[in-house]
């Protein structure tokens, strides 16, 4: 009896801790898993801004943010890390005519459609991992097994490729990613979305060039000591 009492009063304490760290938290989106079928966040002619947990006349409310906003009222568990959708919510509509148009309107719906169609009562899980220096949050509506996972931090991408300074190409890559301009001797290291170690190096020549053959098709996390996180894609 007392063995149970004190795994529930751990597991309420664990529970506690994830609930500040959501809210206190600003969580970009990164990629989507919809029908077994991954798509990265596309680059579009806007910054993406961060999506919140918020409380709002006395209501939980989270807010998930592309282009559009797509929001609902959530309810949280007492007793695990999920939160079930308490009002019908609602999605912004402003029509997005940049560039790379026709796969950020169609991430952008899901986005909508992620949160939009589930009836009141659906239940959502999250779990937050680490990912090189920040953290990724991943939402998962339990009826389904759709997931949406966002990042803590906006990730570099091509649109602002020329800020960085360092270089990184090709991105996507397809076989050896070359960081360029670099001072010697930095760490080196890649992540993959769940926060697990892919790679480790230094850099030598003011560069460094990683195999990445091996790894699957999917969204990175490039970390270098004294720089900001950075992502690339593998075909």
């Amino acid at each position: 009896m007392k063995k149970a009492l004190l795994l529930l009063f751990t597991s309420s304490i664990l529970w506690a801790q994830n609930i500040p760290e959501l809210f206190n938290t600003n969580w970009y989106i990164s990629q989507m898993v919809i029908g077994g079928q991954t798509t990265i966040t596309p680059v579009m002619d806007f910054t993406v801004q961060p999506s919140t947990f918020a409380v709002v006349s006395g209501n939980n409310v989270f807010t998930s943010k592309y282009f559009n906003v797509s929001g609902i009222g959530i309810t949280f568990s007492t007793i695990d890390d999920t939160f079930m959708k308490s009002n019908s919510g609602s999605c912004t509509i402003a029509d997005y005519s940049g560039t790379n148009m026709t796969a950020v309107q169609g991430y952008d719906q899901k986005n909508c459609d992620f949160y939009g169609l589930p009836s009141i009562g659906n239940a959502f899980s999250y779990e937050i991992v680490p990912n090189g220096s920040g953290k990724t949050l991943i939402v998962t509506n339990i009826s389904n097994g759709n997931k949406i996972y966002y990042n803590s931090f906006i990730l570099r991408t091509k649109e602002n490729e020329t800020k960085s300074a360092f270089s990184v190409f090709p991105n996507p890559v397809k076989e050896s990613l070359t960081i360029d301009n670099l001072g010697n001797g930095l760490s080196v290291k890649v992540f993959n979305m769940l926060g697990q170690l892919m790679y480790e190096g230094k850099t030598t020549d003011r560069k460094i060039k990683i195999d990445a053959q091996k790894f699957s098709t999917g969204e990175y996390i490039l970390t270098i000591q004294n720089h900001k996180s950075y992502k690339f894609i593998k075909e």
